[in-house]
């Protein structure tokens, strides 16, 4: 996959207004009616995002084309995930290459905050290029779907019973544009690639480094609890280390390595349940490793 760095996050939440949630109470038969309609807008959730990549796509080129930005490396925007209820879809603007490229290319065009912040000032033309488009489209693809669903009335050119009631505007939705990627921007950027997997059973603790990189000064804690927890201190772990690993090797220790800061060494013989929480701490941050050891 290309490498992008974001410029911007974005969210669409698409949901059917309260006039065609009541209008829909008159196909109870239809599946489209099911969920408050969630069902149906995730049934065509491919249909609304590529409504969206187009529409937004558009506005973003048009943007960074009028800065001055070249055609070949004006920004895109990647779709992520996508949710059901009201239908939401989370996006990034992106353009391709790493940071340091992408604030090359746009430090050339003009200072990075402002143009963070007319991004930003887009957004509306974003939202009231999308809304018409989003609703006529559900409109098409719901008055095809009560039609195929309503048996009697299939060969009637008409829409079906109720339909001439439908409300001028089916859907409503909320689009938000967070442009503070691109205004942190930074052509300082340390990189430090890790690659690790940790392993812990009642007898030791495996450490296996992933990548070509060795880890130097690696400090090491365990963390052991009846019940789960999302917060610790250092003084809570038992602790050890090593100096240094090369890359693509293995380290194992003993738990009676792992000691408190009275110098107690870590026992867990006992069989009983136990979860442990793992932090892995070189020169360059520190990485969480979360377990659960079921009773023997």
């Amino acid at each position: 996959m290309e490498k992008t760095t974001v410029l911007a996050n974005l969210r669409l939440t698409m949901r059917f207004n309260a006039a065609t949630l009541k209008w829909l109470r008159s196909f109870p038969d239809s599946w489209a009616s099911r969920e408050e309609g969630s069902v149906f807008l995730s049934e065509f959730g491919g249909t609304w995002e590529q409504i969206f990549l187009e529409a937004i796509n558009q506005e973003v080129h048009s943007y960074f084309a009028e800065l001055g930005v070249p055609r070949e490396r004006l920004p895109f925007v990647q779709t992520g995930e996508r949710y059901r209820g009201s239908w939401v879809v989370e996006a990034a603007i992106v353009m391709a290459g790493t940071v340091s490229t992408a604030y090359a290319a746009l430090k050339g065009v003009s200072e990075l905050p402002k143009i963070a912040e007319g991004l930003s000032t887009v957004k509306a033309a974003m939202q009231s290029r999308l809304q018409p488009l989003l609703d006529r489209a559900v409109r098409d693809q719901l008055i095809q779907t009560l039609d195929l669903n309503r048996h009697e009335e299939r060969k009637l050119p008409q829409w079906p019973v109720g339909a001439s009631a439908a409300p001028r505007t089916l859907v409503e939705t909320d689009f938000t544009l967070d442009a503070r990627p691109l205004a942190s921007l930074s052509p300082i950027v340390k990189a430090h690639k890790l690659h690790l997997a940790a392993g812990v059973s009642r007898e030791g603790f495996t450490l296996e480094n992933l990548c070509d990189e060795p880890l130097r000064n690696v400090r090491l804690g365990l963390f052991r609890g009846r019940t789960e927890k999302n917060q610790w201190t250092y003084n809570e772990s038992y602790m050890s280390g090593f100096a240094f690993l090369s890359g693509r090797q293995t380290i194992s220790k003993t738990l009676s390595e792992f000691r408190d800061e009275r110098g107690n060494p870590l026992d867990m013989s006992d069989g009983e349940a136990a979860y442990v929480d793992c932090w892995v701490q070189d020169d360059h941050g520190i990485y969480l490793f979360r377990f659960f050891l079921e009773a023997e």
